[in-house]
């Protein structure tokens, strides 16, 4: 099923009438301003070009809720575009998802503000941008494969507990005012073999020097069963990037957590027993071959 849309049209009730298994919807330039939930499988959107197409929202963790204003939306609910796990084979192309809630200038306590939530497996995004602030892209389920694509935001900005491969991609750390920032914050379960993978992509900030860690270790309520995992290979990594590498998260050691780092450049690129290299030997584990398996992208 093919169908061609402007920003004339709700994207969601074009969802919502989807009766086939499989749909592609092209979507002209324009600015798609609405919350979408996609919750069937095989759906593809293809935008007529990189960066004008934008489907945006603003709503943020400590947002009064519209439908019970005696509740906040939350992290999850803040999201401007959510794939469930019904929407497995979800593909996109030349999209922008965009969270503009105003952080920078918010007194909101809760700025966590999600651009995409994501939790469908087999899920393809190509030539897309994320763009937030907090919690920008929540990579949370299933097996995930992001193609040169864009990722900005300052703090935990990529997040969850997603096999996710980042290919190709450029992150970007917003400078932060005050304290420092964070890349990312898996929250791998401790019974998959892999979290996020990082190949061949470009860490960049307009910060200043040493002042964002590459990630720290997410468990979700403190509770036990996560063994946060994240690889970063065959990157550049910019001078922002903290001597460290990781950071202590909610009490939680990095030194627990299966971070590693291989075949890196940059000025970020510092070697010191806190950054620890992974062994040649286990590369294999790491490739897309070995996480996506029956997956053939």
């Amino acid at each position: 099923m093919l169908i061609q849309i402007d920003d004339s049209y709700s994207l969601q009730d074009v969802i919502n009438n989807i009766q086939q298994e499989q749909a592609t919807i092209y979507l002209k330039n324009g600015i798609y301003r609405e919350k979408v939930i996609i919750d069937k499988p095989n759906i593809t959107l293809i935008g007529e070009e990189r960066g004008k197409v934008i489907l945006v929202w603003d709503d943020a963790s400590g947002t009064i809720m519209r439908e019970n204003p005696e509740k906040t939306y939350g992290t999850t609910g803040s999201a401007s575009v959510t794939i469930t796990q019904n929407g497995k084979g979800f593909s996109a192309k030349k999209i922008v998802f965009k969270n503009e809630f105003d952080y920078p200038n918010s007194d909101l306590k809760n700025k966590q503000a999600v651009a995409l939530k994501n939790d469908a497996d087999q899920s393809y995004f190509e030539e897309c941008d994320f763009l937030g602030y907090q919690d920008t892209l929540y990579a949370n389920k299933g097996r995930q494969y992001y193609r040169d694509s864009y990722i900005e935001g300052n703090v935990d900005f990529i997040f969850g507990g997603a096999q996710a491969y980042f290919e190709n991609c450029k992150i970007y750390s917003i400078p932060r005012e005050t304290g420092v920032g964070y890349v990312m914050a898996p929250s791998t379960l401790e019974t998959e073999e892999v979290g996020y993978v990082f190949d061949n992509c470009n860490f960049i900030s307009d910060g200043e020097k040493n002042t964002i860690f590459i990630g720290r270790p997410w468990h979700p309520g403190k509770r036990e069963g996560y063994n946060p995992s994240a690889v970063v290979m065959n990157s550049n990594l910019g001078e922002h990037i903290r001597d460290l590498g990781w950071d202590s998260m909610s009490g939680f050691s990095p030194d627990a957590a299966r971070f590693f780092e291989y075949n890196n450049k940059g000025e970020g690129n510092i070697l010191n027993t806190k950054r620890r290299l992974l062994e040649e030997r286990d590369l294999e584990k790491y490739s897309k071959k070995s996480m996506f398996k029956d997956w053939d992208i």
